[in-house]
This record gives structure tokens, sequence and C-alpha cells, in this order.
């Protein structure tokens, strides 16, 4: 058995604990640590690994590098009924995220719609997240960011976009929210990070490599080639729509004045966002919205699966239940994460007790 396909099981809350743990060892703020840590343990329990904690390695090389500022002075620019414009100062992206989101809920509470949009963070890892705070609390939320210069446009060759994640979260009554949460490439660029990392090859659907050709190598796609786009010039139409709210209307950097990311710590990361937030409740109580949208999923989950599929998902079940997996047995880190978590321990001389 490789290192790739060993693992150990840890639990939720000692992981969160250690993450934070380490982040304040370095200068991070209390509560911004703690943060980072439910954010990038959050991904871990939903099995979307490559945004996990898997991270923490890079985040600090960032932090040593000056790269992420750890303490950020996070400047309102506008302040709206229904629309607000921040700076991150180059600090963490998933505190500004969180931050934004909460802004943008508290306004859609009261306007019924509002929009905030933020400037100048870091990575904000599990863009799903966000709108899954609005939905907790019976709104609909939207997050989407732009980032480093990593992907031509479609039918080109020049990096212009990052992957462009895009999330939404709708509130369900007595079943589980429905949650996209999605790259406009094929893949987060996180995966093929992940798969480089355990030595593993990657699908061919998913990078070219520096010819323009499928390639199975990650690192060639990471270092000379590109990733691919979802739907062909559809996922770029779609990448084209996150760089204008994210990195246009935010008054952030955009297109290729993002400076390009090849090695994640080591390299810029820059990215701008863009979060929504509908109230249902200035169109219809919100029972009778969550009822309507529990309506809905039955009618997916009640198509007859295709040949070969044994069930029909709405988008976010999987997800949902990996983390209710996960939650009541642990999480099951690939020996590489562990190995990494346990070299910062000795590092930072912490205890490692995971």
């Amino acid at each position: 058995m490789t290192d790739a396909e060993r693992v150990t099981v840890v639990g939720p809350e000692p992981l969160r604990r250690f993450v934070a743990r380490v982040l304040t060892t370095l200068g991070v703020p209390e509560s911004d640590a703690e943060t980072v840590a439910e954010i990038l343990v959050e991904a871990d329990l939903r099995g979307v690994e490559s945004h996990g904690t898997t991270r923490v390695a890079g985040y600090v090389s960032m932090l040593r590098l000056g790269l992420l500022n750890p303490r950020p002075k996070v400047v309102v620019l506008k302040d709206a009924p229904s629309v607000a414009m921040l700076d991150g100062d180059n600090g963490f992206g998933m505190v500004v995220a969180k931050h934004a989101m909460q802004v943008a809920m508290a306004k859609a509470r009261a306007a019924g719609i509002a929009c905030v949009t933020a400037r100048n963070l870091t990575h904000t890892g599990m863009v799903g997240f966000y709108p899954m705070m609005a939905a907790r609390e019976g709104l609909i939320g939207l997050a989407m960011n732009n980032g480093p210069a990593i992907v031509p446009p479609f039918g080109g060759r020049t990096p212009t976009f990052a992957t462009n994640p895009i999330a939404a979260a709708f509130p369900a009554g007595a079943e589980p929210p429905i949650v996209l949460d999605m790259a406009t490439a094929m893949v987060a660029n996180g995966k093929l990070r992940l798969a480089a990392k355990k030595g593993l090859p990657i699908p061919p659907a998913w990078a070219l490599d520096r010819a323009g050709r499928p390639t199975t190598d990650p690192e060639e796609a990471l270092l000379h080639g590109f990733l691919q786009w979802a739907g062909g010039y559809k996922g770029f139409g779609i990448a084209t729509v996150v760089e204008v709210l994210g990195g246009v209307l935010s008054g952030g950097l955009f297109g290729t004045d993002v400076p390009p990311l090849k090695v994640f710590g080591k390299d810029p990361l820059v990215s701008s966002a863009f979060y929504l937030a509908i109230n249902p409740e200035q169109f219809m109580p919100l029972d009778e919205f969550t009822a309507r949208v529990d309506r809905l999923r039955r009618q997916i989950k009640s198509s007859t699966p295709a040949e070969g599929a044994e069930e029909v998902f709405v988008a976010g079940e999987l997800e949902f239940r990996r983390h209710t997996e996960r939650s009541r047995h642990g999480i099951p880190l690939s020996q590489v994460v562990h190995r990494e978590l346990r070299g910062l321990a000795e590092d930072l001389h912490l205890p490692f007790e995971l």
C-alpha cells in the first residue's frame, strides 16, 4: 500500500484545534485562526480534501514569505442599504469572505437582497461554505471569486483567468439544502495539487500539457500546461461572469493583471470576490419556499436512474452524506497530509496528537 492509499483517521475537533494553534503561533489572531480552521476542516468533512487541511502548509509558507497578511485591517470602501465593498488588506481570504457574507446576509434580511464585493484577499478555500452560511439561516446564498491567471480563454493559449469557482445554496425544509459548489474549469486547481502531493495521476479530461494535449501528469499541467474548461466554451463563459462580478465590479485585479500562481505557498495568491444573499420571505413565507425546495429535491430524486447509475443525486447530497459519516467516525487524512501536519508541529514546537 502506497502513502497515497494509507490514511490516518482523525477527529474533526482535534484537527480544528491543531490548525488554529499552528496559525496563532505564527501571529494570526485567535478568532481568525479559528475561522480558517473551521472552514478547512469543514472541507475535509465534506470530502472536498483539495480545499481542506492539505492547504495548511501552503498558508504557513505564505505567512513566512509575507504573501499573506496575518493581521489585516479590512476596510469598508462603500456601505449602502443593499451594497457594500470591502478591501481585505491581503488577509486570509476565508476570514474576509465569511465577514462579507455576514454583511450580505444582514443587509438582505432588511432589504430583501444584498451583495458585497471584496478585493485584495487571498485563498478563500471551499467557496460553498459561504452560501451555506446563508442557507442555514433561511436565506439564499451565492459566492464566487476570481484569482491567479492560470487558465487561458477557450481557444487561446495565454493564461487569463483562474478556475473561477461559483457556489450557491438554497435552504430546504425537511431535506438538506441544495448546494452547488463548482469550479468553472473541469476541476479546481487544488485537485491537481493534491494529486501531485500524493504522487497520483489525474484523469486525462482534466488538463492539457504544454503542447495542448490531454495529460495525466498533474505536475506537467500545473507547471507547464493548463486546466480545461468545464463544458468547453460554456465553462469559459461562466468564468467570464465570475471575473466581471468578482474582479471588475470589486475594483480589484482581474484577468492578466492578477499574478499567476505555479507553486502554492511560494507565489502570490490574489483574488477578488462577490457575495449575494436573498431573503425568500420577500417573495413568500419561508415555510412555503422551503417546502417547494423539498418538492423539487424529491422530483429530482424520483427520476429513473440511467443505465450504469445506481442513484440520482441532488447537488451537494454526496457531500452532506460524507459530512455525516466523517462527523461520526472521523476524517480519513492521507498519510502525505498527516506527515505534513506532523512536520509543522515539530517545526513550531507544538504538541501533535492527531
